[in-house]
């Protein structure tokens, strides 16, 4: 009897540690979020990891957040959340925090968002992949697929329904596009390229050398990310970081996949595995995973379940 037993153990433990190293083998280790945020957007991030805390924390591994513009106050309560740490942006460019506007209505934005790749290239830094959100997104469902399939792809883009060729400046067409070849300018200023999701992207150290440091590079150039209003649709339209994505993201390679908003499929040990993504919080269901904006009326909600050391 004490021999099945002894058997019995060793084998549970061999089970046990086998399962450890396919985990660590396979690649997939947990999933590591990217976000930036300054003071004025601080109850969106504490939405935004309130509701990754809700529904992925047994997953979660870290959440990077970089520092656009903090209290020292809004500093320390992040220091004091589980699994979160704060990173300051690399200044590479002296401006790339300076409030410019944007609009005729006079929105303003820190850097025209030349710090983005700047925080990306951070985090991949440090982590093997990251899924990259927007402060004030929510996470509704589980993420381990998504994850999976980043680590596995590459990459995860997200369609809008704006082409490049409407807001793309004129100091982005002469520095980017006009230097490329014919097919590809063509490619780009086609009116049935779309922008991607420049707030909502996965990208994994596969990307580093050819997407993720051209952006990084292109950071110290502001004037590229500016709305100049020279953008066919006038002063607003110029999307700053999300043209610069886009473009480089459709240049990666002639069969990058794009997915949409509503349902599509992640690739997953070479099988598609359905994904529901909403930028209405009004077609949310009970299946989908992220909310690509903030559900005002449920920020309390979700700060309620940040965990805290």
């Amino acid at each position: 009897m004490r021999n099945k037993f002894v058997f019995r153990i060793v084998v549970v433990a061999y089970l046990f540690i086998g399962m450890r190293i396919f985990a660590q083998t396979d690649g997939y280790q947990g999933n590591y979020y990217c976000t930036c945020a300054d003071e004025r957007f601080f109850s969106r991030l504490l939405s935004l990891i309130g509701s990754i805390h809700a529904v992925d924390f047994e997953d979660l591994a870290e959440i990077a957040v970089f520092d656009l513009g903090f209290t020292q106050a809004q500093i320390n309560r992040l220091k004091s959340i589980q699994k979160v740490n704060v990173y300051q942006i690399e200044k590479v460019h002296p401006d790339i925090l300076k409030h410019f506007r944007t609009s005729n209505q006079g929105r303003q934005v820190r850097g025209w968002f030349a710090w983005k790749p700047v925080a990306i290239k951070q985090a991949l830094d440090m982590f093997p992949y990251i899924l990259y959100l927007d402060a004030g997104l929510t996470v509704l469902r589980p993420t381990r697929d998504l994850f999976k399939h980043i680590q596995q792809n590459g990459y995860f883009f997200v369609n809008n329904m704006c082409n490049i060729e409407e807001r793309v400046t004129k100091p982005v067409l002469e520095a980017i596009v006009y230097p490329l070849p014919l097919e590809q300018q063509k490619l780009i200023l086609d009116k049935n390229t779309l922008e991607f999701d420049a707030g909502f992207q996965g990208v994994s150290r596969l990307m580093y050398e050819n997407y993720v440091m051209p952006m990084y590079r292109l950071a110290s150039h502001l004037e590229l990310f500016a709305d100049d209003g020279s953008a066919k649709l006038g002063f607003g339209a110029g999307r700053h970081d999300q043209v610069l994505f886009s473009i480089h993201a459709h240049l990666l390679n002639p069969k990058t996949k794009f997915n949409s908003y509503g349902w599509s499929n992640l690739t997953i040990d070479g099988r598609p595995h359905p994904i529901n993504v909403q930028w209405e919080a009004s077609k949310v269901t009970g299946e989908t995973t992220i909310l690509v904006s903030c559900d005002l009326k449920k920020i309390d909600y979700y700060e309620k379940r940040i965990r805290y050391k």
